[in-house]
């Protein structure tokens, strides 16, 4: 899923953790150092009227959970559909529709026991047989969803979405109503906080095959086993409303009555609704950081995201030519993106894992400092590798550049552009400027010879990242191969899980054989998410995976 955070890893009890949520040039998170929101209520603050209304920096995706991708709409999937487990404010992992987790010694075995009460928006009771319809949905091959690769750990799971068994060998059942069983290949700490994350959310079977092919197309074809639901949404919706669930278990928690949404990519259309009181939160960047930073509801949050470049290399084409991926690789001052360009508190990043995602419990070491800098910015280099392309592609050649068409998509491509044109002489870039859910069904599609794009963590698992160029991989859309690089990203997350030296040792040196071997990606920057929220919403989490923000505890203040 497209799609942060940085300040250290708050994940509690060794969580290590498995995905990660793609964001063409839409990412974010929380951690470092945040202005915190109070997520307590005194009696007597809270306002008679509980609705507000929020900015989205773009359109919704697909709200079927299975195939839901970008983290701007999981964001949304956050509030409507919850799972087994969930975030709480410090990103640990709590009971969510499950009661407790019963987990074997050798930790191969989950039992789950669910709450009683529980009911779909619709008042239907939700039961374990949801959750097994859901998972086994996701990776079965006629209906399998881009992070089918989360359950890769389960029993038979990674052999059944490659087509090698049958579903009815995974090792998921359901004993009762209200017990729910997952059998591991073997141990994973990070599994309560993958099955925190709207991925792995129940659907009701028979709700869902009612429903065909209209099923989630729009908000009438949903029910919702999360803390809202959802109003006035299709396919082509630029608003939409959130509105409490009076089914949801925990529904006295909910505050807020109503959340409506509109879709502005303008940054100064939101300011100016947000100064006018018409709009409650609004993410900024840039220039409007450093000019509303004192304003009393700035808030900010560093995030654990990789922004890169990527290239799609096809056979025969321009961007399969090791020498020029090496050449653009090092011809990109990232201290100058960061710094005058961007100017909101961003940071160069020389790894494809950013700071922050994960640390070695054994020695407390940060994976980014252990495997230090690759794709370091040094044009005499980046000119000697353009020299060596040359003599294979000729003195000029036009690139296409696949951007998000918003304020931060511009900004940076324009900077991409100038760089690699100054830097690069006879290298021709043109911008290709498209909505965000275009870019990602763009990438999908392989149409494109560079691209910008940003992945952000869905947790705190490495190969989370790693994964984005297994040859394998959903998410691997320019074709990225190299047999030594899946076998060490396999055996870190196999035969060497559990063994944190040996794991960051594999990693690291994968890491050198996509950016400096083989130069698979250029990473840019590690983002920070800022924000102008109405000073009288109190109550916002920021977690650290699966959402930009959560509303479920937040309201307004008298």
């Amino acid at each position: 899923m497209y799609i942060d955070t940085e300040g250290g890893n708050k994940v509690k009890k060794k969580l290590l953790v498995v995905s990660a949520v793609l964001t063409g040039l839409l990412l974010t998170a929380c951690g470092g150092n945040d202005k915190k929101e109070t997520t307590k209520s005194e009696a007597g603050t809270i306002a008679a009227s509980q609705k507000i209304e929020i900015s989205s920096p773009a359109p919704l995706s697909t709200l079927d959970t299975t195939q839901t991708m970008d983290k701007n709409t999981f964001t949304i999937v956050q509030h409507l559909f919850e799972g087994l487990y969930r975030f709480d404010d410090d990103s640990t992992p709590i009971p969510g529709l499950a009661e407790k987790v019963d987990i074997s010694e050798d930790g191969l075995t989950y039992k789950f026991t669910l709450k009683e009460g529980i009911n779909w928006s619709n008042g239907e009771p939700i039961t374990a047989q949801d959750f097994l319809y859901s998972w086994k949905k996701l990776v079965t091959p006629a209906t399998i969803g881009p992070n089918a690769y989360l359950l890769d750990n389960v029993k038979n799971s990674k052999a059944i979405r490659n087509g090698e068994k049958s579903v009815d060998e995974i090792g998921l059942s359901a004993p009762s109503d209200k017990e729910f069983e997952v059998t591991l290949e073997q141990a994973q700490p990070s599994f309560l906080t993958v099955a925190s994350i709207g991925w792995l959310a129940p659907q009701n079977q028979a709700y869902v095959e009612k429903q065909e092919k209209e099923y989630a197309t729009d908000s009438e074809h949903l029910i919702y086993s999360g803390p809202f639901i959802l109003t006035d949404w299709d396919a082509s919706s630029d608003t939409w409303t959130l509105k409490k669930n009076p089914e949801y278990y925990d529904a006295d928690k909910v505050k807020l009555e109503e959340v409506k949404v509109n879709t502005i990519k303008e940054e100064n259309t939101g300011i100016n609704l947000y100064q006018s009181n018409e709009l409650d939160l609004v993410r900024i960047s840039g220039q409007y950081v450093q000019q509303y930073s004192d304003d009393a509801g700035y808030v900010t949050h560093s995030d654990v995201a990789n922004y890169y470049l990527d290239f799609n290399k096809k056979d025969g084409t321009a961007p399969d030519n090791l020498h020029l991926r090496k050449a653009i690789a090092q011809a990109i001052d990232k201290d100058a993106l960061t710094k005058s360009v961007l100017n909101d508190g961003s940071k160069p990043l020389n790894g494809l894992i950013p700071s922050g995602l994960y640390k070695n419990p054994e020695t407390s070491e940060d994976f980014r400092k252990f495997s230090g800098d690759h794709s370091v910015y040094d044009v005499k280099k980046a000119q000697v590798e353009w020299e060596k392309a040359k003599a294979d592609l000729g003195d000029k050649i036009k690139l296409s550049l696949l951007v998000s068409d918003d304020d931060n998509g511009k900004k940076i491509s324009e900077y991409v552009q100038s760089q690699l044109q100054e830097n690069l002489k006879g290298i021709e870039i043109t911008i290709n400027a498209q909505p965000k859910n275009n870019v990602l069904q763009t990438r999908k599609d392989k149409n494109y010879e560079l691209s910008l794009s940003g992945w952000i963590a869905g947790s705190s698992d490495l190969d989370s990242y790693f994964n984005l160029y297994a040859g394998e991989s959903a998410y691997n859309y320019g074709s990225y191969q190299n047999t030594d690089y899946d076998k060490l990203i396999t055996d870190a997350r196999t035969t060497n899980a559990n063994v944190p030296d040996k794991q960051f040792d594999d990693y690291k040196e994968a890491e050198e054989i996509l950016l400096d071997q083989d130069a698979a990606q250029v990473p840019l920057y590690q983002s920070a998410s800022n924000y102008l929220i109405n000073p009288k919403i109190k109550g916002i989490s920021y977690h650290l995976y699966g959402d930009y923000f959560n509303l479920r505890t937040a309201y307004v203040e008298d």
